[in-house]
């Protein structure tokens, strides 16, 4: 389920900043709110997160903020590079200094905010914690390092990447909230039964019994776990399928009965709860 979730959302990548800097420099954040991330690409710098903390960051280092926070980053405290002024160039490995690449992040799919909001304000994935994360290293410098900085374009496409890989990597090791529910074993069958199958109008029975729960244990089970009642988490399911339909051309009616809705009225009702607007406003 999470991977259809991930395919519909259509990510796309920006980069708005490749560059190496020495001397007295400081980077600012870009633009609150959106979702961005940050990569050490030669050297070491320190972020800082007011109300979060200071962050050595070192070559290889990832930062995604889902929703872009104040924050500086700037030389480690003991670097020769404060006695210069600052000086900004394509990164090159062999001149002092700290390059960073730096890329907005946005989703087509207006229902990712959903997902976004489960995530840690701040994720720092450093690169000897994560084992995917040397070789997407090694291919963004090899890209970097060329002359002129490299190509925007593979750039862009490698760092789509690193966002998903990122997001595979809290889900494995950090999750909480609303997301736990793609990670608990018990109830992948009920998962799997309504990505399959959502013009299905499951019960609460139906879907214990594929669990080998009793109604009452599936039901506290799955409210545990997400925060959120069977109805709810099938409803917010619905909605996102058919939210990619409708913004690739399908017809109203077509998209409502397939998640369900007999009814076209009741359908865009559903979908306006939780989208706040109607289906037709969708293009």
């Amino acid at each position: 389920m999470l991977d259809q979730l991930l395919t519909s959302f259509r990510l796309s990548a920006e980069i708005y900043n490749n560059a190496q800097f020495c001397g007295q420099w400081q980077i600012d954040e870009h633009s609150n709110h959106l979702t961005c991330f940050h990569m050490v690409t030669v050297g070491q710098c320190v972020m800082t997160v007011p109300g979060f903390g200071d962050y050595q960051l070192n070559m290889g280092d990832l930062v995604i903020f889902p929703y872009e926070l104040p924050h500086t980053m700037q030389p480690c405290e003991d670097s020769p590079e404060l006695a210069r002024k600052l000086n900004r160039f394509c990164p090159d490995e062999n001149k002092d200094g700290t390059a960073l690449l730096c890329g907005t992040l946005a989703f087509e799919h207006q229902g990712f905010n959903h997902v976004l909001n489960a995530l840690p304000k701040v994720m720092i994935i450093e690169k000897q914690d994560a084992p995917w994360l040397p070789a997407l290293v090694d291919q963004i410098r090899y890209e970097v390092l060329k002359e002129n900085g490299g190509d925007n374009y593979i750039l862009n496409r490698i760092s789509e990447l690193l966002f998903v890989y990122g997001f595979r990597h809290f889900m494995k090791n950090h999750t909480s909230g609303f997301l736990n529910i793609f990670m608990e074993a018990s109830l992948q069958n009920a998962l799997q039964a309504m990505q399959q199958h959502p013009e299905k109008h499951w019960s609460l029975e139906s879907l214990a019994q594929l669990c080998h729960m009793s109604r009452t244990s599936f039901a506290v089970k799955f409210k545990q776990v997400s925060n959120m009642t069977v109805n709810e988490f099938f409803t917010w399911w619905r909605m996102q399928l058919a939210y990619d339909q409708l913004k690739q051309g399908s017809r109203i009616t077509q998209v409502a009965s397939s998640v369900g809705y007999q009814s076209e009225s009741a359908f865009s009702r559903a979908f306006k709860k939780c989208f706040g607007v109607s289906p037709s406003q969708i293009n």
